[in-house]
């Protein structure tokens, strides 16, 4: 009788051991998921920091890279004397008096690369000067609708001149209010060629240009952006004007013997032609810094004047997006 109550002791100790392993197996398999997962987290954690501080070298990288880009713009344009004849070469670029070597607009330094475009304000028509006139012709060249200049130009001389009166198909203080995102009109000089998409009858596809006609109800539009700036002299550089600023500002008379005198070179005397000049002081540098692989980019935007041998800076964006 002894023997066998000592068996039942037995059986139930071995009974309790076997649970206890159980369990404290359990609690080891659960140690070692919560491990897992802590481990996967910090894992994560850190990758995602390691990822955040190389996007923010590289993005950093590409910003000094631009800068080294906008540096390397202002030397050229001190080398360039004032007296001497602004022109663009066969290939578009701005080139300076009679440059035997083009200057290479881009170049490498550390891990990454920069390249810099130089564009001439004052071979642009400026739009807080303009005449009514000048911008119709600008806008119907560019493929807008004879009825949408109308707006167009009324509307951008309201939007500049500093009173509420109304032209006729122009927009004051109570439509820009009665938009469903309602803003003032300015009544003041543009700043930013980029703020016409605020006047009244403005679209991106107007200030920008269209690809191409979707069907036969769209229009495609050139684009004016590109022939307009809030910057200049109001001298207009004849050499790099492009021929829809020559047909915008000039009669046509003297806009196609301009246009003619360039297929041979850059007109070096100007005195025929009223209110042009053949050098030109305001500058657009436009400079893009990039890592080695080219994946992180950065452009800085810089409108300069030239003065003498001094570079005077009237904008800055060093983000610049477009």
């Amino acid at each position: 009788m002894h023997h066998s109550n000592n068996a039942g002791r037995i059986s139930f100790a071995g009974s309790f051991n076997n649970e206890s392993g159980g369990v404290a197996l359990v609690l080891v398999v659960w140690v070692i998921v919560v491990l897992t997962a802590i481990v996967g987290e910090f894992a994560y954690t850190m990758r995602t920091e390691i990822n955040i501080a190389r996007n923010f070298k590289e993005e950093e990288e590409a910003y000094q890279l631009a800068l080294a880009g906008v540096e390397k713009a202002k030397m050229e344009l001190l080398s360039a004397k004032m007296t001497e004849v602004m022109y663009l070469d066969e290939n578009g670029a701005l080139s300076f008096g009679e440059e035997e070597i083009k200057p290479e607009r881009k170049g490498e330094l550390g891990n990454g690369t920069y390249e810099y475009k130089i564009l001439d304000e004052d071979g642009k028509l400026n739009i807080n000067t303009a005449t009514e006139q000048q911008l119709s012709k600008l806008f119907n060249d560019s493929g807008v609708d004879v009825t949408d200049v109308d707006v167009i130009v009324a509307s951008i001389f309201d939007w500049r001149d500093d009173n509420d009166l109304h032209r006729t198909n122009g927009a004051e203080e109570d439509y820009y209010r009665s938009l469903d995102n309602p803003y003032s009109c300015k009544d003041g000089q543009f700043d930013t060629v980029e703020e016409l998409i605020m006047v009244k009858g403005m679209s991106e596809e107007i200030l920008y240009g269209s690809k191409e006609k979707k069907d036969d109800d769209d229009e495609a539009y050139t684009g004016v952006a590109n022939h307009l700036t809030v910057y200049g002299s109001n001298l207009l550089n004849i050499n790099t004007a492009s021929e829809n600023v020559l047909n915008a500002s000039l009669d046509q008379v003297n806009a196609q013997q301009i246009i003619i005198m360039r297929e041979t070179g850059p007109i070096y005397n100007n005195r025929n032609f009223k209110m042009t000049k053949i050098s030109s002081e305001y500058f657009t540098i436009l400079s893009t810094g990039k890592n080695k692989e080219g994946s992180v980019k950065r452009t800085v935007k810089s409108v300069v004047r030239l003065k003498e041998s001094d570079l005077e800076t009237l904008y800055w964006n060093d983000n610049f997006i477009g």
